[in-house]
């Protein structure tokens, strides 16, 4: 069974596009789609992701990420020896 994406791959692409172009604030976007408290943070990754990568980054996944036991070692190691956060590795 795959995963069911909160908000539909349309509604991510409109709400970037309605953001990067100025047509309408975060905050309004986040209103409208009922998304609550930090829903402009989540606009604005959003448009992040669509102006980096286009609109393939909005796409819902089909499953979770997974990552080798070897990359898994290899970002504790950068955390225990350079003190990176978990949002810097």
């Amino acid at each position: 069974m795959g995963r069911k994406a909160k908000y539909t791959f349309e509604q991510k692409l409109q709400a970037a596009q309605d953001y990067l172009s100025g047509k309408k604030s975060a905050s309004d976007i986040a209103f409208e789609l009922g998304m609550g408290k930090y829903g402009d943070n989540r606009i604005r990754q959003w448009a992040s992701l669509y102006k980096a990568n286009g609109q393939e980054a909005l796409k819902p996944k089909e499953r979770n990420s997974s990552y080798s036991k070897e990359f898994k070692e290899q970002v504790v190691q950068d955390y225990v020896q350079n003190g990176l956060s978990p949002y810097e590795l």
